[in-house]
């Protein structure tokens, strides 16, 4: 009798129909991504307006941006305890008011100090709000679906990114340079409020920590209204697996001595380049002559390249393997080159379209390979250490811009200085799935680059 009033979660999760429980989870942690996404690219479209209004040099901003991505690398690990502890809605809805609340008050900062400050501080929020919401998504996809699930959560991530160029083409000119932390701290508000009211919690969390029954049970009933479950149901989350306690030394064993230096290097070299651009762009494009509307159209192509690279690059490392990696830095190369030499709004364009298509395509194919990498008893840990160390490359990349922008050197040997980062990334991709193909050949199990991201959570 005991048996038939309990429910595996593991069980009602994989068997459930996609319905408006799916529906309104993936709308509201899409709506979280791309306000998240958003708030992280705001200052990089304010900055040229910031830059003219309080007459500082350009390269003053390499500490700014670094700034704020050193705090998402300390909010990934304080909110993702956070959310292990009391629950993953919570941090999710903390995080994003935290991160909403910085990022509006950066309305009234009249110094880089001060702005420096405050992009630390909304980056705290920013860094919690990714693994919360990719566990969350996670812990309620189906395992056939959990990858399109993911990947459809994060494009919220690299759409709201992009958007700030809309925005700042279309109200920077009318209200300054304001209205960027404006609209994207109001908007992370709103959206926190109404999420504390409709982002369901973790079930399988709930169950295995024991806590809140009716909210449990309530949960449970919006995930299988067709279901009959009595008032007195007991549940288990399912899916239980004892971890293998994990050392540092595994990621390096097995023949990945050389392997996980390489993977390391090329996460972080791409990841230079992809925070470099993403950051740096509005200004370089204006300072070629573009004017503030178009600089900010321009830039938001790059976001859009980086959608459909990630989406087309997985599929070929899910049919060819490790070697697919090296195609896009060698592509990149050439693209991110000719960046200086841009004649006409359309052709830059198309040019930093292609250029994110291959440096964000990139970041997600190496998502894809480092699942591959590793074996099942570790991936986690493995992958979760690439992407940490990659964060060396995400703070370094705009700094290291600064500095280059402070030396007055022309666009287009900065432009030249960011191609050489693709050149790196292509040769140590190439020795790295050359090695990889000696070592162990096709024997390691593909892993997508959503599912990757999942499990490094």
């Amino acid at each position: 009798m005991q048996a038939e009033r309990t429910f595996n979660i593991a069980t009602l999760v994989e068997e459930q129909k996609a319905g408006r429980f799916a529906v309104g989870l993936l709308f509201w942690c899409f709506l979280i991504m791309l306000m998240d996404g958003y708030d992280q690219t705001a200052v990089s479209f304010a900055a040229p307006a910031i830059v003219k209004a309080w007459h500082v040099s350009r390269g003053g901003f390499g500490p700014v941006f670094g700034a704020g991505l050193f705090g998402t690398l300390i909010g990934s690990f304080i909110f993702g305890y956070l959310g292990d502890r009391f629950g993953r809605k919570k941090a999710i809805v903390a995080g994003s008011f935290f991160f909403g609340v910085l990022t509006y008050a950066s309305v009234w900062a009249s110094s880089l100090h001060q702005l420096m400050l405050l992009r630390f501080l909304a980056g705290i929020g920013m860094g919690g709000v990714v693994p919360n919401a990719v566990a969350l998504v996670a812990e309620y996809a189906p395992k056939r679906l959990r990858a399109t699930w993911v990947t459809l959560m994060f494009s919220g991530f690299s759409i709201g990114a992009g958007s700030g160029g809309l925005v700042s083409s279309a109200l920077i000119h009318r209200f300054g340079w304001p209205v960027m932390f404006a609209v994207g701290g109001g908007g992370s508000l709103l959206v926190a409020l109404l999420a504390s009211f409709t982002l369901p919690e973790s079930a399988k969390l709930l169950a295995i920590r024991r806590r809140d029954p009716r909210m449990l049970h309530r949960l449970v009933t919006r995930l299988r209204p067709e279901l009959s479950i009595p008032a007195d149901a007991q549940f288990v989350a399912g899916e239980v697996r004892e971890k293998q306690r994990f050392v540092l030394k595994l990621i390096f064993s097995d023949g990945l001595a050389a392997i996980t230096p390489l993977l390391w290097i090329v996460f972080i070299v791409n990841s230079m380049a992809l925070y470099f651009l993403q950051n740096w762009l509005p200004i370089l494009m204006e300072g070629m002559g573009i004017d503030p509307h178009g600089a900010g159209l321009i830039t938001m192509m790059f976001s859009v390249g980086g959608v459909m690279g990630g989406l087309i690059l997985c599929r070929f490392v899910d049919k060819h393997g490790v070697l697919a990696i090296i195609s896009l830095p060698a592509i990149g190369f050439p693209v991110v080159a000719m960046l200086g030499h841009g004649s006409s709004q359309g052709w830059l364009m198309l040019a930093v379209f292609a250029t994110g298509f291959c440096v964000v395509g990139a970041q997600y194919g190496l998502y894809a390979v480092a699942g591959m990498i590793y074996p099942t008893s570790f991936r986690s840990a493995g992958v979760g250490s690439a992407i940490s160390v990659g964060k060396i490359g995400s703070v370094s990349g705009p700094v290291i811009g600064g500095v280059l922008l402070a030396m007055h050197l022309p666009i287009v040997q900065l432009f030249y200085a960011a191609s050489l980062l693709f050149v790196i990334a292509a040769v140590f991709s190439t020795v790295l799935a050359l090695l990889y193909r000696t070592r162990f050949g096709e024997r390691r199990t593909p892993v997508s680059a959503a599912e990757a991201a999942a499990e490094s959570t």
